[in-house]
């Protein structure tokens, strides 16, 4: 297991273990997106933003 694995592991489990109020602030910091421009000669052609709102919780085996 390396070490960004175990680190979030860690985190999961200490947002799993949040009380309510806290709970929906930490699972609105988790979301995740990026842009991703797709290139073709030279120029870029179409950007596409890939947004992933469900995290790794519940995926701790």
């Amino acid at each position: 297991m390396t070490y960004l694995k175990y680190s979030n592991l860690c985190a999961d489990m200490v947002r799993a273990a949040l009380k309510e109020p806290l709970k929906a602030k930490a699972k609105a910091r988790e979301v995740i997106y990026f842009r991703q421009s797709l290139w073709k000669d030279g120029v870029p052609q179409k950007q596409v933003i890939t947004d992933i709102t469900e995290g790794v919780s519940g995926k701790l085996s």
